[in-house]
């Protein structure tokens, strides 16, 4: 059969997945559906000083997800108590309808959605910084060349890099043909002339090839093959990725609920995900020298050394949950965030080492000329990122006759 596309950013868990991953949200939520009550988790083993340790609350924005998992298996009750205790609690996410279709009947389902809506914040909206003129590009992963300010994008549905010139001037980088499968994430290494590249390729028995994931490294200036490493077989989506100070590739595996690690020189993966389940892992990002990841339940701290992950929470109730890309530049993070509620771009200022989230904001929300933004990459001044990625119409190796517009990239000042 035809290669199939990533699972929408819009909707962070493909059904399958949140099946099998229902116990972990269940746990990790305040608010479980009123007919599928997670059990109550075993208190956590006292430390040497006696006291129990805290548990973790999980993230404000766990309900939502909850709320999700709950409808698509039939739950609409437990789907409306979970979304009606986020009303209470001031949810300003807003909601997309989409994520509810076996509610579209249901009235308390519009009245919750409007007040949802009249919670969102008002936000400038971005101006175009380059429209690609070709169609149907399916464009997932942006990435920015800090030496000369050369953007480069992945196109999915077209397998191949594109390169954007400081003057507008789009050409390929890496043409159809030159080893991509579907290009997600995507990031400059500047320091080694390299732009790293995540690919997946799903089993086409038709066609007698395998599945595949891969890491894929090739020169800025030619575009020519450098380094490659991956993982054979289903179950694993290597979806997005970080470059370290000294070359060592970090890489969230989306569907195999792991990180991987690429040593400089190395042509293996190796695990590093702490030993946690994660739960579709997404965006990464190296901040203030710490390498956090965000997954469908909200962002992480995830030590290089090897030690478990911790949780990071926003301010108040500001929920970190649906984070699909992720840049940093010294202790600022800015993050397409797309699933959970409303799409939005937020920005968050860290405490020293990550110790915390000090600041959270909206920067942008509500741009009419969005369609699935994805990713985005910190430039001087700006985050440029992709506002129409369509991945949601891109189905079965079919794109839907919207997906065929040019895709516009915007540059939100900051």
């Amino acid at each position: 059969m035809a290669p199939v596309a990533r699972p929408p950013p819009a909707r962070p868990l493909p059904l399958a997945l949140l099946a099998a991953a229902a116990s972990a949200l269940a746990v990790a939520c305040h608010h479980a559906p009123a007919t599928a009550r997670a059990p109550t988790p075993a208190a956590p083993a006292a430390p040497a000083g006696g006291a129990p340790a805290p548990q973790d609350p999980g993230d404000p924005g766990l309900p939502y997800l909850r709320a999700w998992l709950a409808a698509s298996q039939g739950d609409a009750d437990g789907a409306l108590a979970l979304l009606r205790s986020l009303d209470e609690a001031g949810w300003s996410n807003g909601m997309d309808p989409a994520d509810f279709p076996a509610l579209a009947d249901r009235p308390e389902l519009k009245a919750l959605a409007a007040r949802f809506a009249a919670r969102v914040p008002a936000t400038p909206h971005a101006p175009l910084a380059a429209t690609l003129a070709e169609p149907g590009l399916v464009a997932e992963g942006i990435a920015a060349d800090p030496r000369d300010g050369a953007l480069y994008v992945g196109s999915m549905r077209l397998r191949k890099i594109v390169r954007v010139d400081p003057g507008g001037a789009v050409r390929d980088l890496v043409p159809p043909g030159a080893g991509l499968d579907q290009v997600l994430g995507i990031k400059v290494d500047a320091a080694r002339g390299l732009l790293w590249a995540a690919s997946l390729a799903r089993a086409d028995a038709a066609a007698g090839t395998p599945a595949r994931t891969r890491l894929l490294a090739f020169d800025l200036a030619t575009g020519a093959p450098r380094r490659s490493a991956g993982l054979d077989g289903p179950g694993h989506m290597l979806n997005d990725l970080a470059v370290g100070e000294d070359g060592t590739v970090y890489a969230t595996d989306s569907e195999g609920g792991e990180v991987w690690r690429l040593d400089p020189g190395a042509a293996a993966l190796v695990a590093a995900g702490g030993g946690r389940r994660w739960v579709y892992a997404n965006g990464i990002a190296i901040a203030d020298g710490r390498l956090l990841v965000a997954d469908a339940t909200g962002l992480w701290d995830l030590p290089r050394d090897g030690g478990a992950p911790r949780r990071l929470r926003g301010p108040g109730r500001f929920p970190l949950t649906g984070i699909d890309g992720l840049s940093a530049a010294g202790r600022t993070l800015v993050a397409v965030q797309n699933g959970a509620g409303t799409p939005r771009i937020i920005r968050l200022e860290l405490e020293p080492g990550a110790a915390g989230v000090r600041t959270a904001e909206v920067l942008e929300t509500a741009n009419p000329g969005w369609r699935v933004p994805t990713t985005g990459a910190l430039v001087p001044g700006a985050f440029v990122y992709i506002g129409n990625s369509h991945v949601d119409g891109w189905k079965d190796g079919k794109l839907a006759p919207a997906g065929m517009e040019p895709t516009r990239i915007y540059r939100l000042p900051l």
